[in-house]
């Protein structure tokens, strides 16, 4: 605040004590009413505000500066949803997705317990997305692997956010 508006304020409440040391006289000379009684309260009332008056004019809002501060923090948020999607869908390899999702279906079908389908399935059931007994317990060979390996609800909501972001990504 400038000084020149600061002094208009502290003459105002010079005023103002001013009339509330009148009104005073008056009650006390026995000049007593409920109006005077209302007009010491309001009085008092603004000889309390005034001072902060000038913290109240500058809680005044921009709406310029309110309208920018909220598009700044949506692009961030923005940002931020986006830099998740990607961590999701880049934190299982695709082979482990299509493997997670045959066993989701129920019918995986044929498979052979190659190196890397071991690998995946204890990584899968490391990180609580599939449940199996004892990998090592799993024949070589079968006709469907889903037989012995069981999706969590972990791995079922992996599966749909993935697929919802999937599909998020399609629109874009």
């Amino acid at each position: 605040m400038t000084q020149d508006y600061s002094t208009k304020w502290w003459a105002a409440f010079t005023c103002i004590a001013f009339l509330e040391a009148v009104l005073l006289m008056m009650l006390l000379s026995g000049q007593a009413s409920i109006q005077l009684l209302i007009a010491i309260v309001i009085i008092a009332i603004l000889l309390f505000l005034i001072p902060r008056l000038d913290e109240v004019i500058s809680l005044t809002f921009d709406r310029g500066k309110i309208d920018a501060k909220l598009s700044t923090l949506g692009k961030k948020i923005t940002t931020t949803k986006s830099r998740t999607d990607k961590f999701v869908l880049l934190s299982l390899p695709k082979s482990m997705y299509e493997t997670l999702k045959k066993i989701d279906a129920g019918k995986f079908g044929q498979y052979k317990m190659t190196e890397r389908l071991e690998r995946e399935l204890y990584h899968l059931r490391d990180i609580g997305y599939v449940e199996v007994e004892r990998i090592r317990d799993i024949p070589y060979e079968g006709n469907n692997l889903s037989e012995f390996v069981m999706i969590t609800d972990s791995g079922k909501q992996f599966l749909d956010l993935r697929e919802s972001i999937e599909k998020d990504g399609n629109k874009d």
